[in-house]
């Protein structure tokens, strides 16, 4: 936090000096005549109230109004001889036109002005493929922690227990993040390399269709958030709240009878029942957002803050009932004897127990953000200069772990991400954007500071206890480090040809470099922490490879037709060798390139050093070649009635898989004493998705309307393992190119956009989707064959396949009071393998978990008695407290009981420690999160 605490003291000074991004924007258009008797009006004036923005109608009355950041607007058409009419509540959202039609009627008083209240329409006519927004005010009706949440209630995305989000069947990692037009995704992982806070977003698009040829590196889908501009008058904001779990369900724990101590007897442990309100932490959560912004100089400088500090304790509990360094023994005739276990006795037992027998909390996050923007327009001319930091820790569950909480790594992991960007306006008609940005996203995962420190424990305090037995001493023997930096450089010129052609060609540029370390802690006679000298635990991985994109797009508005059509080139270069032959892989055993008979004998002679023949064999490697492909982009929408709209859209998808899968085992090493070596390809190919969707929009009233798409998606190229038997028996693994799936579904949603007139707003939507392939992950094949499993050569339920999804939200704002949000998902179960008595199906994903329901409520009162921005609200998470499986024992198909346990009991088959069989088969980890109920206020400043 040290680092982060720095920042916040320097960071307003920075953003003062330098200036913050445009982002990505939307453009209002439409056509102004006369009210009379409808002739176009030629030279009205069309501006934005409170901007410079603005444009005048043509000779045949049309407007078109550009780059406009998304939000809400009042609109101002203004002629000589006309009343003045002001279009308010006109709403504009990214990569959207807003049709604003405009009649004009004669002057018959002077200054005369009429106002209209526009209404967002049911159908958006000019989209042409499956797209959410969602907006500022939206995201805060919302009963959700962070974005990811918001997004996997969006139809056609399933969120897995463990955040992955997965668009229309697709693996994670395929979705492109974007903040303000800047990628922002980590390389290695191919995930958001940080968490942008809810108070930060102006505007939310979720993109789970075809997508625009400017968005690339992504299968699945795109995420593309716009942050808050800087506001037109001084403004703030704060908003804080706690929470705490509500939840009677009961967890099983051991506790101890006497004092901490050592050689306590094992009839000092016994199990207890708690119930889960009582073992988590009081509060729960605490979460404390505030912002504030306003202008510097009018209209030219301005400046906006955004800071959250965030915490999130889980509801998954430890015990800390034994210290690392705790070592236990068994009485035996001849001594003491280090460890327990069920052949002995337990009376014979001599427990250190030396924990303070607190409950703990695991699996928590905490985490501050900050965001800073600064924007300075000078006439045609805006710079703009965006700042991201994010500094935090989080600690996982570890089963095995529950009463050595202690012994478990910590991840601290820091990011700053800045873009500093240019814009330029060529009158109305066009303009040019040129952008700079620098991401620094670093991780480290360590229990002390220094693999020297003398508090790490040997590995056998890790392993006293027998078979079905939780830890009773000992902690993590890894360290690691991961360090992503990306320098980004976009530009794109966009022009509004005629009244029909939107044309936008650009160019991207990606720069990477990764520093990973990565080595196990050993020990020396007496046990002294350093790293370990084994080079086969040890990875170190130093590359800087770099992407080149460029595209160009047209969006051609016709009357009654749009069409979006684009191609986009990508480029990739691994920067990095290869050996020659990946079979034998490492550089003990090589060939000669240019003599392919002769083999090197230093490299195969075993007396020689490791470093040493390491050093002399080099020239077993040669340069990765690059990578390169098009992809063609089209969407196409078309009116069928006054109220409806069919499209139809397609395109061709590629993706660079993730540098994690690339550069596996970087030095590609083969350890001798292991029976697999498992090897990267920087010549992997980029995967490839073809992407196909068909859609209807229908308004059946004003406020009410339906959407219908059906969808589907040939994936190819997917990242998967070759296996290889070496001379010597072994396996050889490296990743290639080789699996496939298909994904085919379709969604249908009914809504009723919000109006003035009316309390009550609501969607429902439903989707049915069969998502296939012959992996679910690209280690997969491997695994299968380590288990003695046949590999999969028909396609096969993915592992976050979802048949059915129905998703049901319901907001009643009778007045400014006071308003009720509540939000609905019932889901059907996702697939496992079965396994009847003790024999495991042969087919994979046979059967089907229980289903999940999901019951939120979030309630906001306006005190009337108060005069300023004051709101009070109360959040219910799982308001009916439904116990959800999200993993199950594949002998049941339940988390509740396993067939294992029972034949244990059936033999008297005791667990090798304190704990009883009931306590080692329950994870609660395994189950979804309680009720939780959070309190809290906002007020406006």
């Amino acid at each position: 936090m040290v680092r982060l605490l720095f920042l916040l003291l320097f960071l307003p000074l920075a953003v003062a000096a330098a200036p913050t991004p445009f982002g990505d924007t939307g453009k209002i258009s439409g056509r102004v005549t006369d009210a009379r008797n409808g002739d176009p009006l030629p030279g009205v004036n069309v501006v934005i109230d409170g901007t410079t923005q603005g444009a005048q109608t043509d000779i045949d009355g049309y407007y078109t109004i550009l780059l406009i950041r998304p939000g809400t607007y009042t609109l101002r058409a203004t002629f000589v001889g006309f009343a003045s009419t002001v279009v308010e509540n006109v709403r504009v959202q990214v990569d959207k036109t807003t049709r604003i039609n405009i009649e004009l009627a004669e002057e018959a008083i002077e200054g005369q002005e009429v106002v209209i209240v526009a209404e967002r329409p049911v159908v958006e006519i000019d989209r042409t493929t499956t797209t959410a927004i969602l907006d500022a005010e939206q995201l805060e009706a919302l009963p959700v922690a962070n974005i990811n949440e918001a997004i996997g209630y969006q139809a056609g995305v399933v969120q897995s227990p463990n955040g992955d989000l997965h668009f229309r069947g697709g693996r994670s990692g395929e979705v492109a993040y974007l903040v303000n037009g800047v990628p922002i995704n980590n390389a290695f992982s191919n995930t958001a390399s940080f968490d942008v806070e809810q108070n930060m977003v102006q505007s939310l698009q979720v993109i789970s269709g075809v997508f625009n040829a400017e968005y690339g590196q992504a299968t699945s889908g795109v995420v593309n958030i716009v942050t808050k501009d800087v506001p037109r008058e001084w403004s703030g904001n704060f908003l804080g709240y706690v929470g705490a779990v509500a939840s009677n369900r009961s967890l099983p724990f051991l506790s101890r009878t006497t004092a901490p101590g050592q050689g306590l007897a094992a009839q000092a442990f016994q199990t207890e029942s708690v119930s889960m309100s009582e073992a988590a932490a009081f509060p729960n959560v605490a979460d404390l957002q505030v912002s504030l912004g306003g202008p510097i100089l009018t209209d030219r400088l301005g400046i906006q803050l955004s800071g959250r500090y965030f915490r999130d304790e889980s509801f998954l509990v430890a015990r800390d009932l034994f210290a690392t360094d705790d070592l236990s023994f068994t009485q035996t005739e001849n001594g003491l004897s280090p460890g327990i276990n069920s052949s002995n006795d337990p009376n014979a037992w001599l427990i250190t127990s030396t924990g303070s027998g607190d409950f703990t909390s695991l699996n928590d996050t905490e985490r501050i953000s900050v965001n800073g923007t600064l924007a300075y327009t000078e006439g045609p001319f805006r710079l703009s200069y965006n700042a991201f930091i994010q500094d935090g820790t989080y600690q996982p569950y570890s089963h095995s772990a529950k009463y050595v909480p202690d012994g478990i790594n910590t991840t601290s992991f820091f990011n700053q991400t800045h873009i500093l960007g240019g814009r330029y306006s060529f009158g109305d008609r066009s303009f040019a954007n040129l952008s700079y940005s620098y991401l620094r996203d670093e991780s480290d995962s360590k229990l002390y500071d220094s693999p020297f420190d003398e508090r790490h424990v040997a590995p056998q305090f890790g392993s006293q206890q027998g078979s079905f037995a939780f830890n009773i001493g000992g902690n993590d023997l890894g360290q690691g480090t991961s360090l992503t930096e990306t320098h980004t450089i976009v530009a794109d010129y966009t022009i509004q040809a005629s009244r029909i052609h939107l044309m936008k060609t650009g160019a991207q540029v990606r720069f990477h470099r990764l520093n990973n370390i990565g080595f196990a802690i050993g020990s020396q006679q007496g046990f002294i922490a350093q790293p370990t000298d084994d080079p086969f635990a040890n990875d170190t991985l130093d590359i800087a490879p770099f992407e080149f994109s460029a595209y160009i797009q047209d969006k051609m508005e016709f009357e009654g037709l749009i069409v979006n059509a684009g191609l986009r080139f990508d480029y990739f270069n691994p920067d990095y060798e290869l050996p020659i032959d990946w079979v034998l892989g490492s550089e003990l055993y090589v060939r000669d390139p240019d003599n392919p008979a002769s083999t090197n004998a230093v490299c195969l002679d075993e007396s020689v050093a490791l470093s040493e023949r390491q050093a002399s064999c080099l020239f077993n490697r040669r340069d990765a070649d690059p990578s390169f492909q098009l992809s063609p982009r089209l969407g196409v929408a078309f009116p069928i009635s006054a109220t409806g709209v069919m499209r139809f859209s397609a395109g061709l998808f590629f993706q660079t898989p993730p540098f994690s899968l690339i550069y596996t085992n970087p030095e590609f090493e083969v350890n001798p004493a292991s029976s697999s070596s498992q090897f990267g390809n920087p010549e992997l190919e980029p995967e490839r998705t073809l992407s196909f969707e068909v859609g209807l929009q229908q308004g059946l009233t004003e406020a009410l309307g339906l959407e219908l798409t059906l969808f589907s998606k040939d994936v190819r190229n997917l990242t998967g393992q070759q296996i290889v038997r070496t001379s010597t028996g072994d396996f050889a693994v490296r990743f290639i190119n080789r699996d496939y799936g298909t994904i085919r579904g379709f969604t249908f949603a009914l809504f009723q956009r919000p109006r003035r007139d009316q309390a009550l707003s609501w969607t429902l939507d439903y989707t049915l989707q069969f998502a296939e392939g012959t992996a679910s992950s690209p280690g997969e094949a491997f695994g299968r064959e380590q288990s003695g499993l046949d590999p999969i050569l028909s396609l096969v339920r993915l592992d976050w396949d979802r048949r059915h999804s129905l998703n049901a939200t319901a907001t009643y704002a009778p007045s400014d009071l006071y308003s009720v949000s509540l939000v609905n998902r019932l889901l059907s179960g996702t697939p496992y393998t079965t396994e009847r008595n003790q024999a495991r199906s042969i087919r994979k994903n046979n059967d089907e978990k229980p289903i999940q329901l999901f019951t939120d409520l979030r309630v906001y009162v306006r005190p009337p008695f108060v005069q300023q921005d004051v709101q009070l609200f109360a959040e219910v998470r799982n308001l009916f407290d439904f116990q959800v499986e999200n993993t199950v024992y594949e002998d049941t198909g339940t988390a509740e009981a396993t067939a294992q346990q029972s034949r244990l009991e059936q033999t008297n088959t005791s667990p090798g420690g304190l704990n009883t069989l009931d306590e080692w088969f329950f994870r609660q980890d395994w189950y979804g999160a309680p009720r939780r109920v959070s309190l809290g206020l906002s007020f406006g400043f």
